[in-house]
């Protein structure tokens, strides 16, 4: 079960503090535009053994100009757990050769500089030695699938996102509460995650919603699109 309450106080947290928990390798800032997305025919990369870099540099990250409609801040180096499906370990943390986190908050175009954000957006990335990160995949379906429900939360694959090797979008539907937490009536509220595979790459992208409001499945796809782009134009 993910704490919303906990993960948009940590983002709020960030937003007032203005600063990253780790010195990024680059500067973590750049405009650069987003890299084309892989063309139809390319052929899918290899999984084969590489050199594990030492870090991982802002530029394999989400870009300001990567937001669905626009970003509230510059990105940050951030701490964050990924999502746990009743307790079950799909991260393979023995393999892990170099991890990093990037929390980016998005808005919606029409709102002024300093309102509201629209919601958190963390982006996990993980570089695994051997077949690591074909395993993730594997366990993690397994674990999303075994989850149908927990709690008052619902889980549900939704498929592939057609980017890198390997996708998954992930739903995540939980009763809607107000701002003190208090049930409310209506729909309710949903979080997604995009998780994209490209060679010994995962790309893991937490749409968290901001308080009590929800994340949107379009944004999540397309923040996740853009993660594989960014992902492959690092490590080739």
């Amino acid at each position: 079960m993910v704490n919303v309450r906990h993960v948009t106080g940590l983002a709020a947290a960030l937003l007032v503090a203005g600063c990253a928990t780790s010195e990024p390798t680059e500067p973590f800032y750049t405009s650069s535009a987003a890299p084309a997305t892989t063309t139809a025919g390319a052929a899918p990369s290899s999984s084969k053994a590489r050199s594990i870099p030492k870090a991982i540099p802002a530029s394999a990250f989400l870009q300001v100009s990567d937001a669905p409609e626009k970003a509230r801040q510059k990105p940050a180096r951030a701490d964050h757990d990924l999502p746990a499906f009743c307790g079950k370990s799909y991260e393979q943390k023995d393999r892990i050769g170099v991890r990093a986190t990037q929390l980016l908050l998005i808005q919606s175009k029409g709102e002024s500089e300093g309102s509201t954000p629209k919601s958190a957006v963390y982006e996990d990335v993980l570089v695994y030695r051997g077949d690591g990160a074909k395993e993730f995949m594997t366990d993690l379906r397994a674990a999303v699938k075994n989850c149908a429900s927990d709690e008052d939360d619902k889980n549900f694959l939704r498929g592939s996102i057609e980017a890198g090797d390997d996708s998954e979008l992930i739903e995540q539907s939980t009763p809607a509460t107000d701002d003190a937490g208090e049930p409310v009536q209506g729909q309710p509220s949903r979080l997604f995650w995009a998780v994209v595979r490209h060679a010994d790459t995962i790309a893991f992208v937490s749409n968290t919603g901001w308080e009590s409001s929800g994340a949107e499945k379009a944004d999540t796809v397309k923040l996740g699109t853009r993660a594989a782009a960014r992902v492959k134009e690092w490590r080739g």
